[in-house]
């Protein structure tokens, strides 16, 4: 008769989780670099200059628990005002707004006004329309959730 030894189980839970880490390890790389490619895409299409999303992602990060694996990755601040886009909405200021811009869109500023304005209110994205969602984290996601379905991390 075959006996297990006592360490059998703290043995086979050590074993699975080294496995488990190295899967997560992989699939949270493939997810930045799937983000970064939706990313890049989404700036040539807009001509965005956004290259700090991609550049200044932190992580991934893994840690391990005794009963499990999670990874972290975090996208620098605002983001998400390009992954989930952004209405043309009104900025209210207190007391009052000053923008500069370096080069204000054709049609935006008057011959011979000043570089910047002043006001206590502004109707943002009427001219650009906002921006657009790109669903570049989200598209990683999925796709991260598929090859791990499909067994593609392994």
């Amino acid at each position: 008769m075959t006996s297990l030894s006592r360490d059998f189980e703290d043995d086979l839970r050590e074993a699975l989780l080294d496995d488990a880490e190295e899967r997560v390890s992989t699939v949270a790389d493939r997810l930045i670099e799937v983000a970064e490619q939706q990313f890049r895409a989404y700036a040539s299409r807009n001509g965005y200059d956004i290259d700090h999303i991609w550049q200044d992602v932190d992580g991934p990060e893994v840690t391990r628990s005794q009963d499990g694996v999670t990874a972290y990755v975090q996208w620098p601040g605002l983001t998400a005002l390009f992954e989930f886009g952004v209405d043309p909405h009104t900025i209210e200021g207190n007391p009052t707004l000053a923008f500069y811009w370096d080069a204000p869109p054709e049609g935006t500023r008057p011959p011979g006004a000043p570089s910047y304005v002043v006001t206590d209110s502004v109707n943002w994205g009427s001219v650009t329309g906002g921006i657009p969602e790109a669903r570049a984290i989200r598209h990683a996601l999925d796709v991260t959730r598929q090859d791990l379905r499909a067994g593609e991390t392994a």
